[in-house]
């Protein structure tokens, strides 16, 4: 189950190409992201809220989120819990309500360092989520990847990559490879397969396509609301190949359970 689906670029592509994850649902509250959800993952139920899902405990596997990085980026006012853009205090109900094997999210860096109000210390925000997982059963494990160290792209993106894994599982950590190493040794591979192509390529800032083909440089005003929903939706796409980080992680951690 996938939150904060965008156009589903991340996650819920990244799970389908490793040909081992089924993908049981969407969310997404955006109009125009939710057509091109439509399309692209023909038969997948799509919710629009997260407090609308009907979905009982045990019933997911895996949830994975990409919450609105507003709230936390360094680029912007960091409001934390006090943003109403802020939608992971949601996310974790449902996780708590859910109780799925593994909960991954992404997020931008600046996740880790953002205060919980504004005014309260750095890293607030951070501690009550990792303390909020825990109070749930789960431990987490996080990561940030650069795209240019690791996979050689013109551009330098970097991201939070965080998998939580349900202590109801009887996992072996005492033989698991650190996330760590298993990214270095991935990211080789992933290198030599994807060469500087890029799923995420903060189209913000970036040439766009329009419906009649037209390429549509950055900064170029555009009265055109497609064009600039294409651009808002493709800005916000998390690397395929992050998300396959991601994935790897999880698929791994399975394979350490006990019986699975």
């Amino acid at each position: 189950l996938d939150l904060c689906s965008g156009i589903g670029a991340g996650f819920p592509l990244s799970g389908i190409i490793t040909g081992k994850i089924q993908l049981c649902g969407l969310c997404e509250i955006d109009s125009f992201c939710k057509e091109i959800l439509q399309k692209r993952f023909p038969g997948v139920p799509i919710y629009n809220d997260v407090c609308d899902l009907g979905i009982q405990k045990g019933e997911i596997d895996t949830i994975t989120a990409s919450p609105p990085c507003q709230p936390f980026s360094v680029e912007g006012k960091r409001l934390g819990e006090a943003d109403e853009r802020d939608c992971i205090p949601a996310v974790l109900r449902l996780v708590a309500r859910i109780q799925p094997k593994f909960f991954c999210l992404e997020n931008v860096p600046g996740l880790l360092s953002a205060p919980k109000c504004p005014g309260d210390k750095p890293g607030t925000y951070f501690q009550q989520m990792l303390r909020q997982l825990y109070e749930c059963g789960y431990d987490t494990e996080w990561i940030v990847i650069g795209t240019r160290f690791h996979f050689g792209t013109k551009w330098s993106g970097e991201r939070l990559l965080l998998v939580a894994t349900s202590r109801s599982l009887k996992l072996e950590w005492e033989r698991a490879t650190s996330w760590k190493h298993q990214v270095r040794r991935q990211s080789q591979e992933i290198r030599v397969n994807w060469q500087e192509g890029s799923f995420q390529s903060r189209v913000a800032r970036t040439t766009v396509r329009s419906a009649n083909r037209l390429d549509i440089p950055p900064g170029t005003p555009s009265g055109n609301g497609v064009n600039r929903a294409r651009r808002a939706a493709l800005g916000n796409c998390l690397d395929v190949r992050l998300a396959q980080i991601v994935w790897e992680r999880v698929l791994y951690l399975y394979s350490l359970i006990e019986n699975a």
